[in-house]
């Protein structure tokens, strides 16, 4: 089977990365695979798997005024409809919202299924006005939308239920073993870690994050906080932590191309996002053995995170509690280890074999219709 996986870019973040492990993945099941991007090559992130087709469009220039962006848009929907049809897929997987309308309404009238995926809770992350309107219009007009959780799937209700469908995300976890030698030098070998992954928005609640550490730091001068990631909150935070007194022991790196080697080093992961998908972080700390201490916000946390099982999760938004938690693991190695001990059955639960086997039945159905 052709298929053809269309998103913004391959940049750095959760939708991007699932895009390349699942290109990955019909790989692996005989598939032909195709990416197209609306951006171009010069701000890519992720490499994508041998065998894989890209074309990348570089049609994302901002536009100065309305004119100037309605033309810029019906341009995009031209090129996109151009080069998805030189592809001549079967299916066609769009990736985050936007994209997933640009992708619907390049494509009318030519009879290529189109399954859009939703990666967050819309609840919560608002695409604005015309965004919003558009994509009632659009997707029911899709083969399928598929929600990366039953949380963000939640608020589709109005898309009609045979076009529904939820599949997670895979978790693969790739480990260069060298990795370490290239750890920044802002991260203490001396000191235990706490480490937060994740882009450094409103949205993953660093603030919120910072804030807890911050109640408890001075009684644990050992520990050290590593957040990774970059993103437009960088000076904000920096200067929080300046305020607290406590850059020794709070630290931003930025982005680490291969976490792991950090991660099999940490005490555990801790989180405090106001609002998710299904955070593919969770799950890689917990499948290298991480207890993980998360804010249980809509959507994804709490069918990743087992509380008291593998994890600890606390009220969305609660400071204290978050504190409280840390510090309980922090204290009890015992309890740390109990839960690590639980930690690594989650690459069972979302392995990529299962999840490919989704997959597959979808692609069935959409075609057969």
């Amino acid at each position: 089977m052709q298929l053809t996986l269309v998103s913004a870019t391959l940049s750095c973040g959760g939708a991007e990365r699932v895009l390349v492990l699942l290109a990955e993945g019909f790989l692996r099941q005989g598939h032909d695979v195709a990416v197209v991007t609306l951006s171009g090559k010069e701000n890519d992130f992720y490499q994508l798997p041998p065998g894989v087709k890209r074309i990348a469009l570089d049609v994302m220039q901002q536009s100065p005024y309305l004119l100037a962006a309605v033309k810029n848009n019906f341009y995009r929907l031209l090129q996109l409809r151009s080069a998805i049809q030189s592809l001549q897929p079967d299916v066609v997987i769009s990736f985050v919202a936007q994209t997933n309308i640009v992708t619907v309404l390049s494509l009318q009238a030519t009879g290529y299924p189109v399954i859009v995926t939703e990666h967050c809770d819309v609840g919560m992350k608002y695409v604005g006005a015309i965004w919003e309107k558009l994509r009632r219009i659009t997707y029911p007009r899709a083969a399928k939308v598929v929600c990366v959780s039953q949380g963000v799937a939640s608020a589709f209700e109005w898309v009609p239920v045979e076009k529904r469908s939820v599949i997670y995300n895979p978790l693969v976890i790739r480990e260069n073993l060298q990795a370490e030698a290239h750890l920044p030098q802002s991260i203490d070998m001396q000191k235990q870690w706490i480490v937060a992954i994740g882009r450094l928005t409103y949205q993953k609640g660093f603030d919120l994050l910072i804030s807890a550490f911050g109640q408890i730091a001075t009684r644990f001068p050992e520990w050290q906080l590593i957040i990774l990631g970059e993103g437009e909150l960088r000076q904000e935070l920096e200067a929080y932590v300046a305020k607290l007194g406590l850059s020794h022991q709070i630290v931003l790196p930025g982005v680490v191309h291969n976490p792991f080697a950090i991660l099999r080093k940490a005490k555990f992961l801790t989180m405090a996002s106001r609002f998710e998908g299904f955070p593919m972080v969770h799950g890689e700390a917990l499948a290298c053995g991480l207890p993980v201490v998360c804010t249980d916000c809509p959507s994804g946390p709490r069918e990743i995170v087992r509380d008291r099982i593998d994890g600890i999760l606390v009220p969305n938004g609660d400071v204290t509690a978050l504190a409280q938690a840390m510090q309980h693991l922090m204290t009890d190695e015992t309890a740390r280890q109990q839960l690590a001990s639980r930690a690594p059955e989650v690459s069972a639960r979302f392995s990529l074999e299962s999840v490919m086997r989704k997959w597959e039945a979808l692609f069935k159905e959409v075609v057969q219709n």
